[in-house]
């Protein structure tokens, strides 16, 4: 395990445990988690729009044909599907890695 790796399950394992004293029920830990996952979510979008020419996504279909052109891989999930009887349609995207392109011979 590299250094980088060890040093971010120590310091998440820093972080959950002090969550878990801080609140009395795992519902709530698990609350908070989500939150501070989403908000370094949104901060890491932002980030890569900021540092590339992509402009920003306004629908899924824009997100789809960005993925294709910056070449990254990503697992693509419906999470809630209308068709399925939920109330709404919600797809996941997962990136996966950089797909680097093939260097062609002169």
């Amino acid at each position: 395990m590299g250094l980088s790796r060890e040093l971010f399950v120590l310091t998440y394992g820093a972080l959950v445990a002090q969550l878990c004293k801080d609140y009395e029920n795992d519902e709530d830990v698990n609350k908070c988690l989500d939150t501070m996952g989403h908000s370094i979510g949104i901060r890491l979008i932002e980030d890569f729009l900021a540092h590339s020419a992509v402009k920003k996504c306004r629908s899924y279909s824009e997100t789809a044909e960005i993925i294709a052109q910056v070449h990254l891989a990503a697992e693509v999930t419906f999470i809630q599907d209308n068709l399925k009887g939920d109330d709404v349609t919600e797809i996941g995207i997962k990136f996966l890695k950089k797909i680097e392109g093939k260097k062609h011979k002169k």
